[in-house]
């Protein structure tokens, strides 16, 4: 199974809005496993891992997110993973972090 890890940050109206629970529903609903947290910043970010194609699925929510949000830009960064690497499951995680995922610089 070829698996890949997707960090993302989504920018607008994304806190407040029941953004990180309904990633939760979406996230399961389309096979994906990891994690979301708002940030600092205002943005919500994660990272998630599942097969390309699932992984796809979510990345297409996301630029949408629920009614209540307002999505104004999303940052994502792909990479192959190790099966090893694999959360198991989906989770919302409480309180805020410093900031989204850090992105590899081109």
């Amino acid at each position: 199974m070829t698996l890949q890890l997707m960090k993302y940050a989504v920018y607008g109206r994304v806190q407040g809005v029941y953004f990180r629970d309904s990633a939760v529903k979406q996230a399961r609903a389309v096979g994906v496993a990891g994690w979301v947290q708002n940030n600092l910043d205002g943005s919500v970010g994660g990272e998630a891992i599942g097969e390309p194609e699932n992984l796809t699925k979510f990345q297409e929510w996301l630029k949408q997110g629920p009614p209540s949000a307002r999505v104004e830009d999303l940052k994502t960064e792909h990479h192959d993973v190790e099966e090893d690497h694999f959360y198991g499951y989906f989770e919302r995680r409480k309180g805020r972090g410093a900031g989204p995922p850090a992105f590899t610089k081109a």
